[in-house]
């Protein structure tokens, strides 16, 4: 396919397919009487919404370290934590983890993706506003609480290299009140895949995944980390930061291994 073709088709599939999946979230969990029921069937559509995104774009997984495992009726809640560097990481780890994302507040405003994300359950914070950050926070503890897991960008931007910059605190709060443990997750492109997301917008960079023809992601997920009796939050979080950069560094050995020289 042509590059002009496959980026309008693809632009395209990805409207339809968040609109679809949207949909059909808001009207199962119409449906349902209790949270449970409702996040199963969420977990449903965000899995098939993301796995036919991957296929969409032509993003193949390689995983390496623990498997994922659904997201809810694990008997626990979860913080799923990952670098973050490019749209495509919300797939990623919506296809192996399940549950609900961490995202700003403005995009709760976008067309087509705004509704879909508020139909999936994902709490929007305004990172400007303490008041917001303490209700996003009181929130996940609620989610967590209840056996859900939840999906964050801690360092809560994109970046385009393989430096875990330090982590916001919110989810990590969460994670120690509700008393769940944080999985950490490297995630590592192929340098000059088009997959990298910085110093442009949404739509630029939508439009360049779009052109793209095979994007691969090298996924490293870790073992659980629980905080520890003496640790203050942001030794927690920063322990988790460096567990996740160390994981960012397997999944780039990964993916330079793999790659003919």
């Amino acid at each position: 396919m042509r590059t002009p073709l496959r980026k309008a088709a693809r632009a395209l599939g990805f409207g339809a397919m968040c609109l679809g999946a949207g949909t059909g979230v808001f009207l199962q969990f119409a449906l349902s009487k209790d949270d449970q029921t409702r996040w199963k069937a969420r977990d449903f559509w965000t899995k098939h919404w993301s796995l036919g995104l991957l296929r969409l774009f032509d993003v193949r997984t390689h995983r390496g370290g623990e498997p994922g495992a659904p997201g809810v009726g694990r008997g626990q809640g979860r913080v799923v934590v990952a670098n973050h560097r490019s749209i495509i990481d919300i797939a990623v780890l919506l296809a192996d983890f399940g549950g609900a994302m961490i995202s700003r507040s403005d995009i709760e405003q976008w067309p087509i993706i705004g509704p879909a994300a508020r139909s999936a359950g994902t709490i929007f914070v305004d990172r400007s506003s303490k008041q917001s950050g303490a209700q996003a926070i009181a929130a996940m503890v609620e989610r967590l609480a209840a056996h859900d897991t939840i999906c964050i960008f801690a360092e809560g931007t994109t970046f385009e290299d393989d430096v875990v910059r330090p982590f916001r605190a919110g989810a990590f709060v969460a994670a120690q009140r509700a008393g769940v443990p944080v999985i950490p997750v490297g995630l590592a492109y192929p340098l000059g895949s088009g997959a990298a997301y910085g110093g442009e917008t949404f739509l630029e960079h939508l439009g360049r995944l779009a052109a793209s023809r095979r994007t691969g992601v090298f996924v490293e997920i870790g073992g659980e980390l629980r905080p520890l009796p003496e640790e203050t939050v942001d030794q927690f979080a920063e322990r988790c930061r460096a567990e996740v950069q160390r994981l960012v560094l397997l999944a780039r050995s990964r993916e330079r291994a793999s790659t003919p020289p």
